[in-house]
């Protein structure tokens, strides 16, 4: 006898990221709609499971209009939705669990993996989640009705409830398969889980003409040909994932740089630039809470969407004489508001002082093992500073100033300090020296002894043509991503054409120990009080 086959498409109005997108309209009906016809499109039944609150009474309307099947169940227990959806089936029948903001698997998505589960005589197996060649959001779930009632049985932990399956993979083993006909989408977002993904989604579909009946394969090929995402930035082993390109935020919050001329950039602008950490696949914002707007700003675009791509380091405020723990709990509780965020990748304090007053560091850490942040550290100015930090197992982050002109970190005791500790990540500032390094002929120096700019332009120009790099800026950030001991640069950004031309250099080759020998002999190392710019006045 043939195994009979019950879709279920998961679903709920109260979803924490993007309230009601159940209901948002794509292709002219709502996407639980629009999710459970492309499901069943090859002739699957599909029943969506909703919860039994009054909330989700819209939903069960918009199927019933819509002449799609709905179970509901308890809002807090999808495990035992789903064993009310299969309650007419055979403990041999399978069960295919998709979700509803998952609008391009179609017929033939549940097809493959219900053949997949039955030619491999288990009972659990899926595709999607972590599989590469997949699009986010191009996943689904098989397993036997039998499976499930054991699940049910079986599962007590809210987790295993709310997720369904997690006490399947642990009883019967994770089987991942994937589909035939895959196209080069390698980092495609085809989910719906931010408002940004919904405008993607909808005005993709919008244009199909049959929203229902089109191939998932050619959805997948009409977000990939819409998409301008970049090739992704390197990432240098860290534990954070962090690319070798960091956004730094402070232009966005305040007037900064020796060489901005433009002032503080406007919300379209602030939309634009952030737009292209998306596009350019950078990691990790640096932000601060005494960047002015910085945060703020931030935050709007995270709550859009950009946190599905992107983690934020943020600097509590300086610290005054007395201030120790207390200031900085108070200090990232006011980030997390503006950020709209629970927990942020890395948490630092603004000056190595800091790090040192009484409960400082012992708060950082504390947020750090409570999930506030993944880890602490400081942002910091010299050789003595980091070395004193390294020897500290609380920190796991430094952010320093270093460019061509700065050869303080390359001395043995620091260079030491640095391959004793190759967990802590290293991020560093100043790459351009606030944008004199790259500038042109009118960028104003600090007015310091012994420094003569035009020199320096003349000689890191020589070095430009000699080693082959296309500008001061390609010879910058090669010769600091030269040194294997940096994880990352923090670079700023004015406009989305900055984002777009620093990854790009950071795409090409760095230095090689050699050429950064010949930097060093046409570039002379410039005085502390000029590589470092918080010594600046």
């Amino acid at each position: 006898m043939t195994a009979r086959v019950q879709v279920v498409l998961q679903s709920r109005l109260s979803s924490s990221r993007l309230p009601g997108k159940a209901l948002l309209s794509v292709a002219g009906r709502p996407m639980v709609v629009l999710a459970a016809q492309r499901a069943g499109n090859a002739g699957h039944p599909v029943l969506v499971a909703t919860s039994d609150q009054h909330e989700d009474d819209v939903i069960a309307l918009a199927c019933a209009d819509a002449g799609v099947a709905v179970v509901r169940g308890p809002l807090d227990d999808p495990l035992a939705r789903f064993v009310l959806a299969a309650s007419g089936l055979e403990d041999a029948d399978v069960v295919v669990r998709l979700t509803a903001d998952n609008v391009v698997p179609d017929g033939d998505v549940v097809g493959q993996l219900v053949a997949a589960l039955q030619a491999s005589g288990r009972r659990y197996a899926r595709l999607g989640g972590d599989d590469p060649a997949l699009p986010y959001g191009v996943a689904a779930e098989a397993f036997t009705a039998g499976l499930l009632r054991e699940a049910d049985a079986a599962a007590v932990t809210p987790f295993e409830r709310e997720h369904v399956t997690p006490w399947m993979r642990e009883r019967e083993g994770d089987l991942r398969t994937s589909l035939t006909g895959i196209g080069d989408w390698a980092g495609l977002r085809c989910t719906v889980d931010t408002f940004d993904d919904f405008v993607a989604v909808a005005r993709i579909l919008a244009g199909v003409g049959d929203p229902v009946g089109t191939d998932w394969r050619t959805v997948c090929d009409l977000v990939a040909a819409a998409s301008d995402l970049r090739s992704p930035l390197p990432v240098r082993d860290n534990q954070l994932g962090q690319s070798a390109l960091v956004l730094g935020t402070v232009q966005l919050g305040v007037e900064y740089g020796a060489a901005n001329s433009g002032g503080l950039p406007s919300d379209a602008v602030v939309a634009d630039v952030l737009a292209a950490v998306r596009r350019n696949r950078i990691t990790h914002l640096d932000t601060a809470r005494g960047y002015g707007r910085s945060e703020e700003r931030l935050g709007v675009a995270l709550r859009r969407g950009l946190s599905e791509h992107a983690g934020v380091v943020t600097k509590v405020i300086p610290l005054a004489e007395g201030d120790g723990a207390a200031a900085v709990e108070a200090s990232v509780q006011t980030s997390l508001r503006a950020l709209g965020s629970s927990s942020v990748a890395a948490l630092l304090v603004h000056r190595a002082a800091d790090w040192h007053r009484p409960g400082v560091a012992d708060a950082l850490a504390g947020l750090a093992a409570a999930g506030t942040a993944a880890v602490a550290g400081a942002s910091i100015s010299s050789p003595d500073e980091l070395v004193a930090l390294l020897a500290d197992p609380r920190c796991g982050y430094v952010q320093l100033p270093f460019n061509a002109l700065d050869r303080r970190w390359l001395a043995p005791d620091v260079q030491s300090a640095l391959a004793a500790r190759p967990d802590v990540v290293v991020t560093v500032r100043s790459v351009y020296l606030q944008g004199l390094l790259a500038a042109g002929t009118d960028a104003r120096w600090p007015a310091l002894p012994g420094v003569d700019g035009s020199a320096v332009t003349a000689s890191l120009d020589r070095a430009v043509e000699e080693l082959g790099r296309t500008s001061r800026a390609d010879l910058c950030v090669a010769y600091v991503l030269g040194h294997p001991w940096v994880t990352s640069i923090v670079v700023g950004a004015e406009t989305a054409d900055q984002v777009d031309d620093t990854a790009a250099l950071v795409h090409r080759p760095a230095l090689t120990p050699d050429e950064i020998e010949r930097v060093h002999a046409l570039v002379a190392p410039g005085p502390v009080a000029l590589v470092d710019p918080s010594n600046w006045s």
